[in-house]
């Protein structure tokens, strides 16, 4: 299952923390995810913190695709 099945995908929610940090100046925050999105098959600790769920909310989350 795991050499089918990616450890982890890039959530919207860490993809906008990653870009938000970026805007700020930090760049360290992409670089971790870009770090754990470069081997998505490797089931490291790292990954599995960047698979949890996402921060409970109490607005729906929306998208907009530009298609």
């Amino acid at each position: 299952m795991r050499s089918s099945n990616p450890a982890v995908i890039p959530r919207n929610y860490l993809v906008e923390e990653a870009i938000e940090a970026a805007n700020q100046g930090n760049l360290h925050v992409m670089n971790e995810l870009l770090a754990v999105l470069a081997e998505p098959y490797a089931y490291t600790d790292e990954q599995i913190k960047a698979a949890s769920l996402p921060p409970v909310s109490t607005t729906p989350y929306r998208t907009f695709c530009g298609t």
